[in-house]
């Protein structure tokens, strides 16, 4: 293994272990709140009736009071107000389905919410005959109202088809003259738009309150793979003001409001000692956010939903719940909900307000359709030009895959492209290697002559390279170079949802570690990876075949580089370790290759 491979690894490495350092410290200095003073308000406002749904509900602005009316009329604005909800529903649950070539999803004539949405084209399991993932949202159906009494999940809605489209049609008059239709229009991809028209039937004036909209909760996806640090469960919210940037919460939090861990009463980087047991955090927590928002989004490794108001939510409420068959701390599932702004209806008035509604793969082909930045759901945090990067190579990814559809082949190709465009960088660093190392018998002895005189040796070396036209940071360049397009394509090919299932030689997953005769061997309990062997193997040739220069008990030590990698790459997925082992293999032979053309050179100057 070259240096700057060698490099790469260790920054990428400490940059991991600093990452985490970095979160334990701000636990310290911020600890969280203990779980009893969680702003749980349930029985004071309508929001907090959440209780019966998989995620419960924390803080949100009181839903269901009146509106005064614009100071331009004398009329008194009259609250919208039903009796109690019933227990249980007057009228036997009636669904109809929406479905294109993609997605098919179910709309209940219980709340006229959705209740389970299944995707077409991505299997449950890796097995041949597995059917559809699905996501089943009838705990806690998406696009339910909640804090409008008489619009529910307890109300019963008339639920009808709209003849020509690929459209339903839901609604509901409360007692007090209100009326409410909702038309959900399904899409060609895995968009949901839906338009509620709220119609005064009654006499007066009516005051529509705040209410608040839910999405579907999200559950963590189960994998064999581990990528240290990485969470792939949560909230991710766009507020609504020039220059906001998306913001993410599923491990870290903005100003007063804390990450996830924190919420439940734990280190949000992951040290058990700065966390309570288990057992005495609290099931659910929530966290208000009291300010306008773009749109709101809950998403685990591979799938995501996306609430986008036309206007505006006024607020945003998130909730997480942990996962309670765990013996250790984790984030089980998440959730969110929307509040919508408040208006005033005349009588025969009415009111509309569109919503658009995203259920699908975190497939970037498809969100950057969405618009308003919603593209940004995908894990390519951090820069907006590292962003970029992460875009140019996954399309790269998708368009080698049009031309051979394999996966695995596409991983190869991409990485023998990468490879090729630094070709020149990486030639020119491994010959300043070679001629460091010719150097260094005569380094040797200005600092066996000059070693009482630290400056002067250093005065004596640099003159030395600049003899012998030798730049010593010029194996550097390919460090410097290389060491975002590598963190990208990490970032990429760990959660692209493409990578799901798909096949590649013995890999059945490329998602996952290979597993080779998982359940059929004692231990490993996972089965045999043989790719990080390889890995491995080829970073031991690779050092063999570079040229040896400076330090020799460095020397020493990037010896265990290989037994290194291979003892953290070996749990990974097969889509990483794939691309690392193809690009040590390139690395390799282009190493070869120098040597020939050095050979070829020398004999001719002899």
């Amino acid at each position: 293994m070259n240096k700057q491979d060698i490099a790469i690894v260790v920054v990428l490495f400490l940059g991991l272990l600093g990452w985490g350092y970095f979160q334990r410290r701000q636990a310290l200095l911020n600890p969280p709140p203990p779980p009893a003073e969680a702003p749980a308000q349930a029985g004071t406002n309508a929001v907090a009736q959440r209780a019966a749904a998989p995620v419960a509900a924390l803080t949100a602005p009181a839903v269901g009071s009146p509106v005064t009316p614009p100071a331009v009329a004398a009329p008194v604005a009259v609250p919208v107000v039903a009796p109690p909800e019933p227990a249980e529903h007057a009228n036997p649950e009636r669904i109809r389905l929406l479905t294109n070539s993609v997605a098919s999803v179910t709309v209940s004539s219980w709340g006229a919410g959705v209740t389970r949405v299944e995707f077409a084209d991505y299997a449950e399991t890796a097995d041949a005959d597995s059917g559809p993932v699905v996501l089943d949202l009838s705990d806690h159906p998406a696009l339910s109202i909640v804090g409008l009494s008489g619009f529910s999940v307890a109300a019963d809605y008339d639920l009808q088809y709209v003849r020509g489209t690929n459209a339903v049609l839901l609604s509901r008059t409360a007692e007090n003259g209100l009326r409410l239709e909702r038309r959900l229009t399904l899409g060609d991809d895995y968009s949901l738009e839906m338009v509620d028209t709220f119609i005064n039937q009654s006499d007066g004036p009516l005051a529509l309150p705040e209410y608040a909209l839910a999405l579907g909760p999200m559950d963590v996806v189960r994998t064999k793979a581990k990528t240290r640090g990485q969470t792939y469960l949560g909230l991710d919210t766009l507020a609504d003001s020039g220059g906001a940037k998306v913001q993410r919460w599923g491990k870290k939090g903005l100003g007063t409001l804390k990450s996830i861990p924190q919420l439940f009463g734990g280190s949000s980087g992951g040290c058990s000692r700065n966390r309570m047991p288990v057992d005495m955090m609290p099931k659910t927590v929530n966290q208000h956010i009291a300010a306008p928002q773009t749109w709101v989004a809950a998403k685990n490794k591979y799938f995501v939903q996306i609430l986008a108001p036309e206007e505006p939510a006024s607020s945003c409420t998130l909730y997480a719940a942990r996962d309670e068959a765990s013996t250790r701390f984790m984030v089980g599932q998440v959730s969110a909900d929307v509040t919508l702004g408040a208006a005033l209806i005349e009588p025969g008035g009415r009111f509309e307000r569109s919503v658009g509604y995203y259920v699908g793969p975190k497939k970037f082909s498809v969100l950057k359709t969405l618009g308003a930045r919603q593209d940004e759901v995908m894990l390519y945090a951090w820069w907006q030009w590292f962003r970029w990067l992460c875009r140019v190579l996954l399309s790269t990814l998708n368009w080698l895959y049009a031309l051979i559809p394999n996966y695995g082949v596409a991983i190869i190709l991409l990485t023998a492209i990468v490879r090729t465009l630094f070709w020149p960088i990486t030639h020119k660093s491994t010959q300043s290697m070679k001629e460091m190392q010719r150097v260094q018998p005569l380094v040797k002895e200005i600092r066996e002559k000059f070693k009482d005189k630290p400056q002067k040796m250093n005065q004596e070396v640099m003159a030395l390279y600049k003899e012998h036209k030798v730049n010593p940071m010029a194996g550097c360049l390919p460090i410097v170079v290389q060491m975002p397009v590598f963190i990208a394509l990490f970032t990429v090919l760990r959660s692209a949802v493409e990578l799901r299932f798909a096949s590649f030689l013995w890999i059945a997953d490329l998602s996952e570690p290979e597993g080779i005769l998982a359940g059929a061997l004692p231990f490993p309990a996972g089965g045999i990876n043989i790719l990080p062997v390889v890995m491995a193997a080829t970073m031991f040739w690779q050092q063999k075949l570079t040229p040896s220069g400076g330090d020799p008990q460095q020397q020493k030590m990037m010896q265990f580089m290989p037994l290194f990698m291979l003892f953290m790459f070996y749990s990974m997925p097969s889509a990483l370790v794939l691309y690392w082992s193809v690009s040590q293999g390139l690395s390799i032979m282009q190493m070869l290759h120098s040597r020939r053309l050095t050979t070829r050179a020398e004999a001719a100057r002899a």
